[in-house]
């Protein structure tokens, strides 16, 4: 119940950013699926700047990120419907981590523990990523890279150039 209200409160901040400006918006919101999968919001101006935020699910955990994109118009021969987009932003969240037992302390034998631990992660992203925007229906296919470093648990850190996802986004 506590996570429907949470994504419930995250959609409505993102329409009410998307509404703050005088300058004619475009409002995605969909799902990504890959490392870290979750929901997207995306709020697009007429000058090609997005502001988006995703409540991600990855390592047994929740995080909320916040990412400021430019979009460009790719001009392929035949279409004009493909947009690269690039960016960054920072997330927060919590996240599980693996404990490692060495049998040097325990007799029984050397083993990773699943998620052991939990504790609050926060840390900065990038997002470079390529989609499609279909003319007729109000659809948006992408695929991304989004690389973050964080920090989490007590003095742990991590690094994660492998963050791909493909999307689905459905435009207002």
């Amino acid at each position: 119940m506590k996570l429907f209200r949470f994504v419930i409160i995250l959609f409505l901040i993102t329409i009410m950013l998307g509404q703050a400006s005088a300058q004619e918006k475009q409002f995605q919101a969909g799902f990504r699926f890959g490392a870290t999968t979750g929901f997207t919001g995306r709020s697009i101006n007429s000058d090609m700047w997005a502001l988006e935020g995703i409540l991600g699910f990855r390592n047994g955990g929740a995080q909320l990120y916040g990412l400021l994109e430019k979009h460009t118009r790719l001009e392929f021969p035949r279409t004009d419907r493909f947009f690269l987009y690039y960016g960054g932003g920072a997330h927060i969240g919590f996240v599980g981590w693996h404990k490692y037992y060495d049998s040097d302390y325990y007799s029984h034998r050397n083993y990773w523990d699943r998620y052991t631990n939990y504790g609050v992660a926060f840390g900065i992203d990038g997002i470079l990523g390529l989609e499609y925007r279909f003319e007729a229906v109000p659809i948006t296919l992408g695929v991304d890279f989004k690389p973050f470093f964080e920090f989490y648990g007590p003095f742990y850190f991590r690094v994660n150039f492998w963050d791909f996802s493909g999307g689905i986004r459905y435009t207002f």
